[in-house]
This record gives C-alpha cells, sequence and structure tokens, in this order.
C-alpha cells in the first residue's frame, strides 16, 4: 500500500463498506506510520491489511478488511500470511472483532484481553466530576518525559507514533509532586475526536485527562478505547460516553511488559495499539 490518492480512496471505500468510520486523514496517518498490503480482484481494492513496527521485538496488525463481496474465498488468509512474513520474528499484537477470531487462532494468536470502546456526541456544557487541577497543556519541553513514560508503560518504543500525534493533536499532562505522571493526546478521527494514547499510574489519572478534553470538547463526539482491565468503564458511562463495542485482544509470541510504574490506560487505536 502507498501513500498515494488512488491507494487511499480506495481503502477508505473498502472501510466504508464495512461501515468502519475512518477518514481518508485517518487511512494517511496509519499509512504514514507502519506497511501495508491491499488485496485487488479487477482492479478494484478488496482488501487491505496494515502492520507498524515497534523495535525489532513488536509489531501490532490492524485496518485488516476483507469486502463483504469477497469474503470466503481466501483473501483473509492471504493477506496475514504476507504481514506475518514481513514482520519476522517479532511478537504480533492485535485486536480483533467477533468474525476474525476463528482465522487468528488458526496461526497461533492467544487471547490475552479485551478493548472496550466507548463514544459519544458530548454534552454542551459536561458535567463531569474529575479533578482538573493537576492537568495542564503540554508545552515543548515535556516531549521526551512524555516518550519515556510510554516507553516503560508499553514496553517498547513508539517514538514516532508519540511524536506524530503530538503534532496532529491536542497533548496535556498530569503531573504528581511537580513531575509529568501521565498524558493522554487527542486528535481528529471518525466521526470527531478520539482521545489515546492515554498514558497514567492509576483511573483518577485516567479521569483527570479525559475530563479535561470532556471540557475541552464540549459538544463534539468523542471516542476513548480503554483496556478491559483500566476499570474506567462505569465511569465513562456515568460522564455521558457509553460503551459501544469491545474486541479481543490476541498476541502472537512473549508479549512485551512494562516496565514503570505507568500503564496504557487508553489505546491509540484498536490498530496501533
Amino acid at each position: 500500500m502507498a501513500d498515494s490518492d488512488t491507494d487511499l480512496d480506495g481503502a477508505l471505500a473498502l472501510s466504508r463498506a464495512v461501515n468502519w468510520p475512518y477518514r481518508k486523514d485517518d487511512w494517511r496517518v496509519a499509512v504514514s506510520l507502519g506497511r501495508g498490503v491491499l488485496a485487488e480482484a479487477d482492479g478494484r481494492i478488496v482488501g487491505s491489511a496494515l502492520w507498524w513496527p515497534y523495535g525489532d521485538g513488536l509489531a501490532t496488525f490492524g485496518m485488516i478488511i476483507v469486502s463483504p463481496a469477497m469474503q470466503g474465498q481466501g483473501i483473509g488468509r492471504m493477506l496475514m500470511d504476507s504481514l506475518l512474513r514481513q514482520a519476522g520474528d517479532r511478537t504480533v499484537l492485535l485486536n480483533s472483532t467477533e468474525e476474525g477470531l476463528t482465522l487468528y487462532r488458526r496461526y497461533g494468536f492467544q487471547t490475552v484481553g479485551t478493548v472496550h470502546q466507548h463514544q459519544a456526541w458530548t454534552a454542551a456544557d459536561p458535567a463531569v466530576n474529575a479533578p482538573v487541577s493537576s492537568v495542564r497543556p503540554f508545552c515543548p519541553t515535556d516531549a521526551a518525559a512524555i516518550i519515556d513514560l510510554d516507553r516503560g508503560a508499553s514496553g517498547v518504543d513508539r517514538k514516532s507514533l508519540i511524536t506524530r500525534f503530538m503534532a496532529i493533536g491536542d497533548t496535556v499532562l498530569c503531573e504528581a509532586d511537580g513531575t509529568v505522571a501521565g498524558f493522554a493526546i487527542c486528535r481528529r478521527f471518525g466521526h470527531g475526536y478520539a482521545i489515546g494514547p492515554m498514558i497514567g499510574q492509576s483511573s483518577q489519572d485516567a479521569q483527570s485527562l479525559i475530563g479535561y478534553f470532556l471540557r475541552a470538547k464540549a459538544g463534539e463526539f468523542l471516542r476513548v478505547d480503554i483496556p478491559g482491565d483500566s476499570r474506567l468503564g462505569e465511569w465513562l458511562e456515568g460522564v455521558g460516553l457509553p460503551e459501544v463495542g469491545r474486541v479481543t485482544t490476541m498476541v502472537r509470541g512473549a508479549r512485551p511488559q512494562q516496565t514503570g510504574p505507568q500503564r496504557i490506560l487508553a489505546l491509540a487505536s484498536q490498530s496501533l495499539g
């Protein structure tokens, strides 16, 4: 897959056919950060699959789509075979819909968790029960601390991802005792805005960071994808962001472990991890 209008327009049409809310710019960002392959039939794009390397140890797979009219013909297996060849010996992490579970299990992927998608049009004047005093906007001098926090939480170097997201989104930090304890990035995505990645030590950190964006983006469409063990679901429901779907997190190989007290409280996206 190339960063060309032909490929991007074809991929956009493919995602619309399965009711995924990507914009052309969302495809462009994803392609710029990773690598992808497309399947064609009669000059028409009928399948897509992208992957993102994080060093030599980890890759994430995503945006794996087969046209509804072409499903059941082995295209999904062809796409997976191509991605796995490119990823080599890396551990692979992906988030699967219910329809994809059987295919991924055949390739040796094991279930390790869930991701819960919360989204809604937010209130124009939100009443958010969340602390805000410790949250402040990002400054350029914070970049190194943010990248270090993300590395500790994810277990891998995602500098390219974090740097790109900071360039296209709004970044805020939460502090503890004068040091950066967590951060969240909110960027244009899909129907409105997506919050993620979000890194912190606790659900209180997450509530502070999400609460900031609920106020800053009042009246806008907001989405956040949280790990199943984040303990944020009930609070998100209470502030007007209901759960609308969930996917299964799967891994092939040994998943990197966090090396610091922070953890991933919201994903960059279901594809990017």
